[in-house]
Formats: C-alpha cells, structure tokens, sequence
C-alpha cells in the first residue's frame, strides 16, 4: 500500500451529474502518490445543506485495490473539510491498521488548504502487536490539488432536497 501522510489528504469535493443517471462527487487529493484508487470507491450522501455535504466512502464490492476497512466518514463544505477513515495493510506477514482523522481549512480549490492530521497506527506479526501515534499540520498549495471523481451510488435525492439549500440552524419560512 502506498502510505504517506500527503496521500491521505482528501482535501475537497465538488458535485456534478455527468449524465442523466450518474451524479458523481469530485474529490480533490493532493499531487502526487493516491492512497486510494478512485476507480475503487463510491460514495453516499448521508446529509447536505447550504454549508456542507456529508458522504461515505467506501470500496467498490470487487475492488481488490482499496484500503479502507470501513466507510470512511467526509464533511465537506467550501471552506471545511474533514475525514475519518480506517485503512489496512499488510505486507510479508505483517498486518497493519491505520486510524486516520483529518480536519481541512480550505482557502480554494486554486489557493490550497490547510490541515490537521491525526494518525494512529497499529502492526501485528506473529503474535507481537506495537502502535504508535501522531498529530501534524500540513499545508496543501493549490498547485498540487488534483480532482478525482468518485460515484454516488445512494442518497442522491438529498442533494436536491430544500434543506440542501438551507443553512443549520435557519428556519424555513
């Protein structure tokens, strides 16, 4: 598995209908190594309003090239940004898990972000298991902000939904 910091950093997201059937969400990684395959992820929209867009990602069913243990949670708005996944690994007997929170100040798609990663990892082989965990601060220029579309496969009807218009906290009236 390719694992590096900078390649966990999902770092926006943008939706859009590429057909009359199809509504995918464009979710931008920073140049470089992808822990994840796009080709290998669908998403589903578990809430949207005015300031942000709350998904799932998970492995598409016969995806032999994706990491994710479970669906990974994403909050994304056009200001904020934040993510909590849990990825595996393993290579030559050794077994891992990766814990991995993210929060994002997105200035733009085109002037960078800001992050703050939490990771946490645990290894297992033969029977022996170690950890180790970590905060860092990185930030992402624009230059280095690419797009990956990733499908929405559920949830779709909430995008279009009149609270997706609406900010928290506001009444309707």
């Amino acid at each position: 598995m390719r694992f590096t910091i900078k390649s966990l950093l999902l770092a926006g997201s943008l939706i859009t209908t590429v057909a009359a059937e199809t509504t995918e969400i464009q979710m931008f990684y920073p140049e470089g190594e992808v822990t994840f395959a796009p080709h290998s992820l669908q998403a589903s929209i578990i809430n949207a309003n005015a300031d942000a867009t709350t998904y799932q990602v998970k492995c598409v069913d016969d995806s032999d090239v994706c990491d994710l243990a479970v669906p990974a949670t994403v909050t994304q708005g056009p200001s904020a940004f934040t993510m909590n996944a849990v990825v595996v690994t393993g290579t030559l007997g050794v077994k891992g898990t990766g814990t991995v929170q993210e929060a994002c100040q997105i200035t733009s798609s085109t002037q960078g972000a800001s992050c703050s990663i939490s990771l946490g990892l645990e290894f297992n082989t033969l029977g022996i298991s170690t950890s180790t965990s970590w905060t860092t601060a990185t930030s992402i220029k624009g230059d280095d902000i690419t797009y990956r579309a990733i499908p929405v496969t559920a949830g779709v009807n909430k995008l279009n939904s009149p609270q997706a218009t609406e900010s928290p906290g506001v009444a309707a009236r």
